[in-house]
């Protein structure tokens, strides 16, 4: 056999060479095969291309390499002990930092804009993104919910920056929220015993004393919703024949804390998924999510009130959705390989804004008229170094008014206070801020 087709046949050994990451190792060889020849990632042709064209470059290196080291003097050997971890660094490189990026990570070097003063700040503390519902009650309330660095909460409301805290956990305590309304009104879950079993409890506006909740029998994962203004909560129920099989769902409604139930049979197909929303006994509605992607505005006779929305182009919107009047605004919580989007459709103007690819919504506020909407964006890949940004797009037209640069993981929650306020966290020499920025009134 010849040096040189020796020199070919050992430079097949390239697509042996393994590519470490996070979950084990695979080779390069089979790497290749589930993109080129299975398709398993549904990577488009450039980048399938990227990677065909390296593993032949490593060949075609490897070839020259091993015909110059078989056609001399044995030291020449030597030069694999290089040559082998040098491959070796530059395929995990390439295959996973060098080559994604190129795809996945889109620069986003547009400039900060928008001067808008700063009308109070809370220092310590950061927004957090707690379960509410998707009417805005909030926001028309004027107030954000904000925690601190001692893990405590507290309701920031405007025009006066007045912060109240809610104290809601033991110290040590494990809890968690399952739902905000106006006035610093609560409902949330607590392990006092560490055995994991929660106990649930409820803290009513204007009060400082929480009333612990029984939990209906029979539901494992029980996530209620709370009309703050009538004073009651609201949650759905399946109805299942002997064999387990769906019938339908039920709204039960109880008036906090402990005071009557009743409940109302919901009409929608047997088939449908439901998830309840939002609750307002006073408008007579409930809000309830179907198969994921309709949002059907429920009356107490638990029939459709109108046509249900569908905001066009987003599936499995879930909780990413805000309910106004004339309008909704939608975005996504996931997508795969592509950009992340905000629509809307308002009386102020319809649209979808963009968000450039290797970039995930940590978070989205609409402002209660309608005019503005507030998007956080942190970076969702574990390549690149892609800054935290908060921008503010006008409904009217899609323009950005508002954007600031933040360091990378801020994560910044966003919360409109009315229409004229709008909470932003920063992190400045590692300690949390809230800044509340005064919106112009154009």
């Amino acid at each position: 056999m010849s040096r040189t087709l020796a020199a070919f046949l050992l430079s097949f050994l390239v697509y042996l060479v393994p590519i470490l990451h996070v979950h084990g190792a695979t080779l390069v060889g089979i790497y290749l095969w589930a993109a080129l020849v299975e398709g398993r990632n549904g990577r488009e042709p450039l980048w399938l291309a990227m990677d065909a064209g390296f593993a032949v470059a490593m060949q075609i290196a490897w070839f020259f390499a091993l015909r110059w080291i078989l056609t001399g003097s044995r030291l020449r050997w030597l030069l694999l002990a290089g040559l082998a971890p040098v491959t070796a660094v530059a395929v995990v490189w390439t295959y996973l930092l060098v080559i994604p990026a190129l795809f996945l990570i889109e620069t986003d070097e547009a400039p900060e804009t928008g001067d808008w003063p700063v009308a109070c700040s809370v220092a310590g503390a950061g927004t957090v993104g707690l379960p509410t519902g998707v009417t805005l009650a909030l926001e028309r309330a004027g107030e954000a919910w904000i925690r601190f660095g001692d893990g405590g909460y507290g309701v920031l409301s405007m025009p006066d920056c007045r912060v109240v805290r809610r104290e809601l956990f033991f110290p040590g305590v494990r809890g968690s929220v399952g739902y905000i309304a106006p006035g610093g009104t609560v409902y949330y879950r607590m392990d006092s015993d560490g055995d994991g079993t929660f106990e649930h409890w409820y803290l009513k506006e204007g009060k400082t004393a929480p009333k612990r909740l029984e939990a209906p029998a029979g539901i494992d994962h029980w996530t209620p919703v709370v009309d703050a203004a009538a004073d009651t909560m609201a949650w759905l129920e399946t109805k299942r024949n002997d064999d387990r099989k769906l019938l339908g769902y039920v709204i039960a409604v109880r008036t906090l804390p402990d005071g009557p139930e009743f409940r109302v049979p919901l009409q929608m197909e047997r088939r449908s998924s439901a998830l309840l929303l939002d609750l307002d006994l006073a408008a007579g509605r409930f809000i309830v999510l179907g198969n994921y992607s309709a949002v059907h505005t429920i009356g107490l006779d638990g029939r459709a009130m109108n046509k249900p929305v569908q905001p066009a182009g987003f599936e499995n919107i879930g909780t990413s959705f805000r309910l106004l009047s004339g309008g909704w605004v939608a975005w996504d919580g996931y997508r795969e390989n592509a950009r992340y989007r905000v629509g809307w459709s308002l009386p102020a103007g319809s649209g979808m804004f963009d968000i450039p690819k290797g970039r995930g919504i940590t978070a989205v506020s609409v402002d209660s008229t309608g005019r503005h909407i507030a998007v956080s964006v942190s970076g969702n890949l574990s390549i690149g170094s892609i800054e935290d940004s908060v921008r503010v797009i006008r409904v009217a037209d899609g323009k950005e008014v508002w954007r600031r640069y933040m360091p990378r993981y801020t994560r910044s929650q966003v919360a409109f206070l009315g229409s004229g306020y709008l909470a932003v966290t920063h992190i400045v020499a590692g300690q949390a801020r809230v800044d509340v920025l005064e919106i112009p009134a154009r």
